[in-house]
């Protein structure tokens, strides 16, 4: 789900808001102030045990990431009428579930003919000053190219936008010449922006990505005073406290033992890893954003390793060497994005028949796979 258009619950637009006529919404709340995350499910993964590989491309050790992949979105009205066009707030619109058309003294239900990206069409003329409120389904998951290019490299970054990679489908390399046919290339592995390969690639490459458009949550300290239910009175993580308290707008099927991870926020973590005579060393903190040094000890002092010449970020919580690993261990320093998994849930439920926005309680979670 991306925003494609302003507007949405009234005709005008959000950055008049708050005012007296036109209220700010829990979800117009959530988008101004709350921070961009990755939520998912961890799922027991179908594939035998005797198959599972540590380097697998589809699960995560024995356990998959299942995503909610459309959002129910009602009770807005259209932010843009062109001729028999409809333009919602936003997309990509999957399912209109109905569209009514208001005017003084009456209600007419309009007839959907066709369904675009951002838009769809109704078979009645409508007026650029008609209000129309709609009950529509987007989807979270979208699947689309995007191309990235490289010089030798075991990792390609392609130009996203502001999201996570969920998967890859398949990656072919762009031939210099139109008459030749693009050439299919493995790939190992994937993070939330880059794609892996296990030899190194050159040139122009096309994916074909799963993306993820992140949700908007907000959250604090978690305490059991009055004032806990200001949400935004204190939105900051505090570790030390335990739990924080989560809240989550209208229509997501959050459950107990969800993962979310935030996607703007990092912390900063050093360990020692001690050597192991395996292909990939697992941090203890995790999705890693970036690795802002690698120190082991030589013959003459110590020695900072390079990312991309000595070492690799394989997944989101893995080392994998290219060259020979310090047989004493070595000292990481990173970046790591916060994730919490969903302990219960606070306060829920449909008053009014309205789905309304859910607080619930989460605890720090060291490892992105949900195993450590």
């Amino acid at each position: 789900m991306r925003k494609s258009g302003q507007g949405g619950v009234t005709p005008f637009s959000i950055t008049t808001k708050p005012n007296i006529l036109t209220p700010l919404t829990n979800e117009d709340l959530l988008e101004r102030r709350g921070e961009s995350a990755l939520w998912y499910r961890l799922s027991p993964c179908p594939c035998p045990a005797e198959e599972r590989v540590p380097d697998c491309k589809f699960c995560l050790e024995g356990l998959i990431r299942t995503f909610q992949e459309d959002l129910l979105i009602q009770e807005e009205t259209a932010w843009k009428i062109v001729g028999k066009k409809v333009f919602t707030r936003y997309a990509p619109i999957t399912k209109v579930e109905s569209a009514v058309l208001f005017s003084r003294e009456t209600q007419k239900q309009l007839t959907v003919k066709h369904i675009n990206e951002e838009y769809f069409e109704v078979e009645e003329n409508l007026k650029y000053w008609n209000t129309v409120l709609l009950k529509y389904k987007v989807s979270l998951v979208e699947e689309f190219y995007v191309e990235a290019e490289g010089k030798n490299e075991y990792v390609l970054f392609p130009k996203i936008p502001f999201g996570a990679i969920i998967g890859v489908v398949e990656v072919f390399k762009v031939p210099d010449s139109e008459k030749e046919e693009p050439i299919s290339v493995e790939f190992s592995g994937y993070t939330l922006n880059s794609i892996i390969f296990p030899k190194r690639v050159n040139g122009k490459h096309r994916l074909k990505i799963l993306f993820y458009n992140p949700i908007k949550i907000g959250y604090k300290t978690y305490r059991v005073d009055p004032d806990s239910r200001k949400i935004f009175d204190r939105s900051q993580i505090t570790f030390q406290e335990g739990e924080l308290m989560g809240v989550l707008g209208g229509g997501y099927n959050m459950g107990e033992g969800d993962i979310v991870t935030l996607l703007v926020s990092t912390l900063r973590h050093s360990e020692f890893i001690s050597y192991q005579n395996k292909v990939f060393d697992v941090v203890s903190y995790s999705p890693i954003s970036s690795v802002d040094r690698i120190i082991s000890k030589g013959r003459n002092g110590f020695v900072n390793h390079k990312e991309g010449k000595d070492f690799l970020i394989f997944g989101d919580s893995k080392i994998q060497w290219l060259s020979d690993k310090p047989k004493t261990g070595y000292t990481i320093i990173y970046d790591y994005h916060p994730t919490f998994r969903v302990t219960g849930f606070i306060e829920g439920g449909s008053g009014e028949d309205r789905d309304k926005p859910k607080l619930f309680k989460m605890k720090p979670l060291a490892n992105f796979n949900g195993r450590e």
